[in-house]
């Protein structure tokens, strides 16, 4: 993972630890890290769009794919539709072999 910033790793492992709910959505994964890291966000919503468009703030597939990897290597950080969606695996594999 060099490419992800070490304190962006660090953060998201906290948040799937301290706050479940986030282990199942990356839309509000990614809105609390981006809240939490932006500088001066309540000046409006520009300013937070520039925020991200000069990469201040970590994109959000570094954060998805993160997340992701962090699932992988640890079970606990887990959500509930973690199994779920591997369960699909197979069949999904299958599906991608048959568009080529």
């Amino acid at each position: 993972m060099k490419y992800i910033k070490e304190t962006t790793q660090t953060l998201i492992k906290k948040l799937l630890t301290n706050h479940k709910g986030l282990r199942d959505n990356d839309n509000k994964l990614l809105a609390t890290i981006w809240y939490l890291k932006a500088d001066k966000i309540e000046e409006g919503a520009l300013s937070f769009l520039n925020q991200i468009a000069e990469g201040k703030l970590p994109s959000s597939e570094s954060i998805r794919r993160c997340r992701q990897k962090l699932q992988e290597l640890n079970p606990e950080l887990r959500g509930k539709l973690w199994n779920k969606r591997h369960g699909f695996q197979k069949q999904i594999k299958k599906e991608l072999k048959e568009m080529e």
